[in-house]
């Protein structure tokens, strides 16, 4: 498979959500079939779709890189494999945690998935240079917790963030607020939270394989 490829498919994966996004608003309120919690509950459940496959859009990535790379630590040792595929099946468990799969790697860092890259891959790899993203990844990420952990952490660091720049929600607009809400209620660069979400990790994706 090739790194056009892996990102071909998750992009097909950002569109459907696109796609999907639009007809819950437009089937919204009175006239509608859903509901004002209705619809913050499916956003949730949309912007953890897009944040998981860009982790596995990662994991995917680097392990093709791996299995690949002529001047990685699997191809520059191993000049030779017994079967064609031998090399991604090796770069896959080189990269997966030693009790894979009762245990897995964290992928959502990409900080760390840019470490693991430098000690695994040959020099100039795709992912040695900071993405232009990272600021709004981080952001993302924080959104992330917030729907995935529901800890006193991920709620204060999820408060902290709508209230600071460049959402700047005054109090009275996070007052029962939910990530969904957010996602779906409020604007980012002239658009839904959600909508512009996605554009972060198309471009960021775009960014990794041109």
């Amino acid at each position: 498979m090739s790194a056009q490829t892996i990102r071909d498919e998750y992009f097909a994966t950002l569109d459907h959500i696109g796609q999907v996004f639009p007809k819950l608003m437009n089937n919204l309120g009175r006239q509608g079939v859903f509901t004002f919690p209705d619809v913050h509950k499916l956003t949730e459940g949309l912007f953890l779709s897009a944040w998981t496959y860009w982790e596995g859009f990662l994991r995917a990535l680097i392990s093709n890189d791996l299995a690949t790379d002529a001047n990685g630590i699997l191809i520059y040792d191993v000049r030779q494999f017994r079967y064609v595929n031998s090399s991604y099946r090796l770069a896959e468990r080189i990269l997966n945690h030693p009790d894979h799969p009762d245990r897995f790697v964290e992928w959502a860092d990409y900080g760390a998935v840019a470490r693991r890259a430098n000690e695994f891959l040959g020099p100039h790899h795709r992912f040695v240079n900071a993405l232009p993203q990272d600021a709004d990844l981080a952001r993302l990420r924080r959104i992330r917790n917030a729907i995935a952990h529901k800890s006193d952490k991920a709620w204060s660091s999820f408060t902290s963030l709508v209230s600071a720049p460049p959402f700047n929600l005054a109090p009275v607009q996070r007052r029962g607020i939910t990530p969904g809400r957010f996602l779906s209620s409020h604007q980012w660069n002239g658009a839904p939270v959600l909508e512009t979400s996605v554009h972060v990790l198309r471009d960021a994706a775009h960014t990794l394989v041109p």
